[in-house]
């Protein structure tokens, strides 16, 4: 396999990852307590991408509940998703894209060897 095929399969995995931690962030919007959870992306060896989930560590306002509880609301801006989630699509795209541009050039490559 190719190094760029390698890559771009990495590329995948770190956007599904995207997808799969912004979808949970919306689906935890109106939890009180709830915390951000992020995708770090960094490049390892063999021009890999490694995708590092994290949460936020900020601190968000509290309000206390009737029963006299203090709760930390929930820091999901739901606009904030879904820029992630079209980062997140996009970046899958083009790594599939990657993937078929070097598939169809294996393809000629060996069209000439034969």
């Amino acid at each position: 396999m190719s190094l760029l095929f390698n890559s771009s399969v990495s590329g995948i995995r770190a956007a599904l990852d995207m997808l799969g931690v912004s979808a949970k962030n919306i689906a935890s919007i109106d939890y009180d307590g709830h915390k951000k959870q992020h995708v770090n992306m960094s490049q390892e060896q063999h021009e890999q991408v490694a995708a590092q989930i994290t949460e936020s560590s900020k601190a968000s306002s509290f309000y206390k509940t009737i029963d006299g509880d203090v709760v930390e609301k929930s820091k999901v801006k739901f606009c904030e998703e879904i820029v992630v989630q079209i980062k997140a699509k996009n970046l899958l795209s083009a790594n599939v894209a990657a993937i078929k541009g070097t598939n169809e050039a294996e393809k000629s490559l060996l069209d000439i060897m034969a």
